[in-house]
């Protein structure tokens, strides 16, 4: 019995630090509503835990005066007020704790105390109109920059199609240059058919002269032989 009630001890005794460096975080550091909304819950529960382990203390505490006599049940007794006192102080801490911080919502939310600098609805008529120039002069150097990126892609548009118009030019030349010397050969080589031609029909009268010529010479030969006949 004594090893269960001895155990219960040291488990109150574990939240009690525990509930101790929670409590001191609360109250020393700088939280966000919501964040210290959900802290002051975990230690709400925490401190439930606390109240239904001693709720067993006490049951067990009966028990050793029964099986360890009473000077043992006085020792573990005094023990259980201390943690039923500390208990007592972290509920009235944390309560304390809650009741400022709903306090402070409650000014943030009528206008005064402390405000949370996102929340827009928090805002006053200066806040929303700074925060409305600091939007409209992002939004302005946001387009000047755009307007930068329009002109340098209109700029560099006109450097392209001047480089297009100019290979389109050279390749007009290069047709025209093309057709020329397709042009000329087509003329040259209507030239050497006109030659073959000629040299054809050249040909042919110096054969008809040759076999003239040969006629001729066979006239005289055969003359010739009827008189020597």
């Amino acid at each position: 019995m004594s090893e269960e009630i001895q155990f219960l001890h040291d488990e109150l005794d574990g939240i009690t630090k525990e509930l101790e460096k929670s409590i001191k975080e609360i109250e020393k550091k700088k939280m966000k509503p919501d964040a210290k909304a959900d802290k002051i819950a975990a230690v709400q529960d925490r401190i439930q835990r606390a109240k239904d382990i001693y709720s067993n203390f006490r049951v067990e505490l009966r028990d050793v005066l029964k099986e360890k006599g009473r000077i043992a049940y006085t020792e573990w007794e005094e023990k259980g007020h201390a943690h039923h006192k500390n208990i007592n102080k972290f509920t009235k801490e944390i309560e304390t704790l809650q009741h400022k911080m709903e306090d402070e919502e409650a000014k943030a939310l009528a206008g005064g105390g402390p405000k949370d600098k996102k929340d827009i609805n928090t805002w006053g008529g200066n806040e929303i109109i700074a925060e409305a120039k600091k939007v409209q002069d992002q939004s302005g150097a946001s387009l000047a920059r755009t307007q930068k990126i329009v002109e340098s892609c209109e700029t560099i548009g006109q450097e392209t199609n001047l480089a297009l118009k100019s290979q389109t030019e050279q390749m007009k030349n290069t047709n025209a240059d093309i057709v020329g010397v397709d042009m000329r050969l087509n003329r040259a080589d209507k030239v050497i058919k006109q030659i073959a031609r000629r040299l054809a029909t050249d040909k042919m009268i110096m054969c008809l002269i040759l076999i003239l010529i040969l006629g001729i010479i066979g006239v005289i030969v055969a003359n010739s032989t009827n008189l020597l006949g």
